[in-house]
């Protein structure tokens, strides 16, 4: 193929750079164009929320000017349950929050890594937020006079928990008989275990756990 037949068909470098600026001006059109449509998106949605609250406003004052106490009463009244339905959520997730820190952070104080986890499932249980404060439960929840420091020496000197806790693991090869702890540590009522979530569950079995109805 000749020099002239190879030029007419290979574009030049003038023509490589003049189809590179076109491109380029459109990205740079398409990105423009982008923007614009986010922002007019975000203003719609800004000019919606506007509109909704101005007419909201509006009906009140309508029918304020109506004497119109009913629709009033009713608008009052259905913000009122709104921010009271806001707020219990926000307390019982506050509260629940407390009592998983207090729980776990007295497992933390008795066992070590998932055995601390699953040592917090049941010291969990056994506690609940009120008004003054955390407070410690029996078996059944209801209250109790006992303090935290009470319900974590129970937990200590309770032997169905007494695997979990620090210094009463096997130590591995050298325990005797493989069976990695005492069976009488591992018994736990079928009541409890069925309270579990999933993976506490496996980590009781896996460990060698049994269960009893009594």
């Amino acid at each position: 193929m000749s020099e002239e037949e190879n030029s007419e068909q290979e574009p030049s470098i003038e023509d490589l750079q003049a189809q590179l600026a076109d491109a380029t001006s459109q990205m740079t059109a398409m990105k423009a164009k982008n923007n614009e449509l986010l922002t007019e998106t975000k203003k719609a949605k800004s000019d919606k929320r506007e509109a909704e609250a101005a007419a909201e406003a509006e009906r009140i004052r309508l029918a304020t000017e109506k004497g119109d106490h009913e629709q009033l009463y009713k608008s009052a009244n259905e913000k009122l349950v709104s921010t009271q339905s806001e707020l219990e959520n926000l307390q019982l997730s506050i509260a629940v929050e407390k009592k998983n820190t207090a729980a776990l952070k007295m497992a933390t104080e008795l066992a070590d890594g998932s055995n601390a986890e699953l040592l917090g499932e049941f010291i969990g249980r056994r506690l609940k937020f009120t008004d003054d404060g955390l407070k410690v439960t029996d078996t059944t929840g209801a209250l109790t006079v006992s303090s935290l420091d009470d319900l974590k020496k129970e937990f200590a000197n309770d032997p169905r928990y007494s695997a979990l806790l620090k210094g009463n693991q096997s130590s591995g090869g050298g325990a005797s008989g493989g069976s990695n702890g005492s069976g009488a540590a591992k018994v736990m009522m079928r009541s409890e275990f069925d309270a579990l979530d999933p993976v506490a569950k496996s980590k009781f079995m896996k460990d060698g756990g049994t269960l009893t109805d009594n």
